[in-house]
């Protein structure tokens, strides 16, 4: 039969939907609901943008080219002495390799850092408190380079940016000739040769100092500053002192030996005096020539022999001044003595002469005796005064030699190292000094394969990079404002939330949506409201026989709350959809349920059966299937719920379950009144009674569909099934189990949206 339960036709649902696409309205929906995270984040975007533009200073850029031709490769360390061999390559033999090799020699840190210290750090960074750091200085110059190749070309253009232009020209400039010198440095091993020179230069210096430090502290030590000079002044001074002290000597004793006799012939004086000239006998007299020759060949002889004396002091005997004047002096006396062989008495006269002289001394001295005794014994004291000094003097100059002879061989090993050393250290000197000329001359035609298309330019304010920073730092705000809320939408909300979602995802045919009024614009309130003139006298509160006592009071539903035109429109609904399968047997089974607690279904299963009983067309059962609940959840207009479902549906006994005209509420209990789980079997067997009665609409509030829940077997029963979904509250894979639960029972199920939030403009709004 088609008006049994369970063989009627269930309603129409979507065929077969296609795969899930994302529509305008989709992106339009998101948007809008989360139109004030896209709003914040987007100002966020704009604020930023506008800090990071407005705080940044101008820059300028200038411009260079270079011209990279072949890359020449040296071997030094493979060729021969002399020869040097280079690989020539061009950029074409191996592509964009070459290039790339030469930019990132133009964008090391070495080659930046080489240039902030030509440069100077404190032009680069300005009024930088770190303007000192050349580490700092060269991340700057790093950071604003820009290095760009044309495609099919072996130019580099190479950019450089500072917000001071003259800065800016500068630095280019440097970079580029430093990066030639760079380039031969890494291809070509120049300076590997100049490193040893250096190093070599280096050592002989440092040996060749300390062997001046030593040599110096030595001749300090020994009070020397040459040792020829030093032993040539110290021999001299010598013989000096050894003259003056025999000079001395010989004076002292003849001072001596005539203080002596002045002392002895003092007593005799007068008496000598007196028989002086009868004592002396005149010699008889020579040939006057031969006497004048006698005398000057004596005193010739005396001279040389003064001379051999002082050529005694100087040098050695067998030295050729002192054998010369020997000689000399031999010769002298042998004419002396053939003189006085010739002519005997020349030699009588001259005793008699000296004799004569000595005489004549004596008597003036005897005269002036009394007068220069004492004059002769002060020449006495002071010639020994005189031997002393000059012997103490003489004594120094010993041990001055003595000193000097000790340090001469060191001196002489120092000043001989020294020598070396300085030969070696110059030799080294002149050839790095050659090499640094000839490495000089070298990098000027080592730089033919890389030529300055264009040197670097005046630096021209060019947009800021921080333009493009403030751009995407605009665009980024942007672009998160429009992705979160598509990411929140499409991947992290996984809730249904439109009309649309209910249909394509769920499958099922979408009897009503309700709007959440509280977010669109109504102000909260239960959309029911307390009886005001509801019995408070004992016998109005006692139950009547058969009743169970309830705590609350049932209310009325607010004739001018907004939802009652959904619950007509629910129940306008049903009966179309009735009327359209053919379903005319009395009583209709309608059961209503959610994919959870607090999803609105009480309150719809009261306005439901509210509405249905304002028809007029016939009795309206609501069962209260939630008895661990109460049936307070029904507000309802008259009296309390406590009457059983099995008396509700006898005539005679449903009187106390009349709470407004043609409604009645039951709780589904026992014979007894107590509260009894739902368990199938009995249902069914309360199918036929309830199929007798005389009831048009008999609504069930249900559980929430779970899999410990028997709701889905119980609404296997029914001719229809409300599954009430909450809006952004009830996940998509919840109320897709609730649904596969409940097509496993066979149930006829139909959705209704329950607090929708339409977040559209109203001209927007497509939703029926």
């Amino acid at each position: 039969m088609t008006d049994q339960p369970g063989t009627s036709t269930p309603p129409s649902r979507p065929a077969g939907s296609p795969p899930p696409t994302i529509r305008a309205a989709d992106v339009v929906y998101a948007l809008f609901r989360h139109k004030w995270l896209a709003l914040t984040l987007s100002l966020l975007g704009v604020l930023g943008a506008g800090a990071l533009y407005l705080t940044q200073k101008p820059l300028y850029t200038s411009e260079a080219k270079l011209l990279v031709r072949y890359v020449r490769d040296t071997k030094a360390a493979d060729a021969a002495p002399g020869a040097v061999q280079t690989d020539l390559k061009s950029p074409d033999s191996r592509g964009d390799a070459i290039l790339n090799s030469e930019m990132e020699i133009l964008t090391s840190r070495d080659l930046a850092t080489q240039v902030a210290e030509l440069i100077g750090p404190e032009q680069i960074l300005g009024a930088d408190p770190a303007a000192t750091n050349v580490h700092a200085a060269a991340y700057v110059i790093m950071r604003g380079l820009q290095l760009e190749v044309p495609r099919r070309s072996t130019v580099i253009q190479v950019k450089f940016s500072h917000s001071n232009p003259e800065v800016a020209q500068k630095v280019l400039r440097q970079l580029i000739q430093s990066y030639l010198r760079k380039h031969a440095e890494v291809h070509r091993s120049v300076g590997l040769f100049d490193d040893v020179l250096t190093r070599k230069t280096d050592e002989w210096r440092s040996r060749l100092s300390q062997t001046e430090d030593d040599l110096q502290k030595i001749k300090l030590n020994a009070n020397v500053t040459s040792v020829d000079e030093s032993r040539r002044a110290i021999a001299e001074q010598s013989a000096k002192l050894q003259q003056d002290l025999i000079a001395a000597e010989a004076e002292l004793a003849q001072r001596r030996t005539f203080l002596e006799r002045l002392l002895k012939s003092s007593l005799a004086a007068a008496p000598a005096a007196t028989n002086a000239e009868a004592a002396v006998e005149i010699p008889v007299p020579v040939d006057p020539e031969k006497e004048k020759q006698y005398r000057f060949v004596c005193a010739r002889l005396e001279s040389l022999r003064n001379r051999e004396l002082d050529l005694a002091l100087q040098f050695t005997p067998e030295s050729k001044p002192v054998v010369q004047i020997r000689d000399q002096i031999a010769e002298v006396e042998k004419t002396k003595t053939q003189l006085e062989a010739e002519e005997p008495r020349l030699r009588a006269t001259a005793l008699v002469q000296g004799g004569m002289k000595l005489q004549s001394d004596r008597v003036l001295s005897a005269q002036g005796q009394a007068t220069t005794l004492e004059a002769e014994q002060a020449q006495v004291v002071g010639l020994e005064s005189k031997i002393k000094i000059l012997t103490e003097h003489l004594n120094r100059n010993q041990k001055e030699l003595a000193t000097l002879i000790a340090a001469e061989k060191s001196i002489n090993d120092l000043e001989r190292s020294r020598a070396l050393q300085e030969t070696n250290y110059r030799y080294f000197s002149v050839r790095l000094d050659q090499a640094r000329v000839d490495e000089a001359i070298g990098t000027a035609n080592l730089f033919d394969n890389i030529n300055i298309v264009q040197d670097a330019t005046v630096a021209l304010r060019a947009p800021s990079p921080m333009l493009k920073a403030a751009l995407m730092v605009l665009l980024g705000g942007i672009g998160a404002g429009l992705a979160l809320p598509f990411l929140i939408e499409f991947m992290l909300n996984q809730t249904l939330k439109r009309p649309d979602d209910v249909e394509k995802k769920l499958r099922l045919p979408l009897f009503l949506s309700i709007p959440d009024f509280t977010r669109n614009g109504h102000a909260r309130h239960s959309g029911f409201k307390q009886l005001a003139d509801a019995p408070t006298t004992a016998a109005a509160d006692a139950p009547a026989p058969g009743q169970v006592e309830s705590d609350t009071a049932l209310a009325v539903v607010d004739p001018d709350d907004p939802i009652r035109l959904y619950h007509e429109s629910l129940r306008d609904r049903l009966i179309m959809h009735f009327e359209l399968i053919g379903l005319t047997h009395k009583p209709k089974l309608v059961a209503l349920t959610g994919t959870h607690r607090g999803a609105g279904v009480s309150t719809l299963a009261a306005g439901l059966a509210e509405s249905l009983s304002e028809t007029g067309d016939g009795n309206v059962l609501l069962v209260n299937m939630n008895p661990e609940r109460g049936p307070s959840v029904h507000p309802f207009y008259r009296g309390k719920a406590a009457c059983a479902l099995t008396d509700a549906l006898e005539e005679g006994k449903r009187s106390p379950a009349l709470v407004q005209d043609n409604l009645y509420v039951v709780s589904f209990r026992g014979n007894n009144g107590q509260k009894v789980g739902i368990i199938p079997k009995k249902f069914a067997n309360l199918m036929p009674t309830m199929k007798a009665s005389d009831y048009d609409y008999i609504i069930f509030d249900m559980p929430p569909v779970s899999q410990t829940s028997v709701t889905a077997k119980v609404c296997g029963l029914m001719d229809m099934t409300f599954l009430v979904v909450e809006s952004e509250r009830t996940k998509e894979e919840q109320a897709k189990r609730c649904v596969s639960l409940l097509g496993e029972s066979r149930a006829k199920v139909a959705a209704v949206l329950n607090r929708y939030h339409n977040y559209l403009p109203s001209r927007l709004q497509t939703d029926i």
